[in-house]
């Protein structure tokens, strides 16, 4: 399956990229530079990076865009990060966690949506 299906991403569709490691291949996801794209992807490393970097996505989640932060799996990259740590940390600036996809071998993805 191709990583723009995964993140739910409709044809033409662009996606804002933040953080995007040079090593990371997004497949067929195109990406812009532009504030106003219609989906939003954050890379990030530890959780301290998530609060420099989320601003964007908790605003873009709370609009209930496609708002997905890309997270280092288990293990890899000396990260400080999981699933679980990643939805307690976010779900605290009123988003959730709905859904997890791979990207690669390396890093996971989490979609959030505005919290209920």
């Amino acid at each position: 399956m191709s990583l723009a299906k995964k993140l739910n991403l409709k044809e033409g569709m662009k996606v804002r990229v933040v953080g995007k490691p040079a090593d990371v291949d997004l497949d067929d996801v195109v990406a812009t530079t532009s504030t106003q794209a219609e989906a939003l992807l954050v890379f990030v490393k530890t959780l301290a990076e998530t609060d420099a970097k989320c601003a964007p996505l908790i605003e873009a989640a709370k609009e209930d865009r496609l708002a997905w932060v890309a997270y280092p799996k288990a293990g890899q990259l000396g990260t400080d990060l999981n699933r679980d740590i990643l939805w307690q940390h976010l779900q605290k600036h009123g988003i959730q966690g709905v859904r997890q996809v791979a990207i690669d071998a390396v890093w996971s993805a989490m979609r959030f949506r505005p919290g209920k």
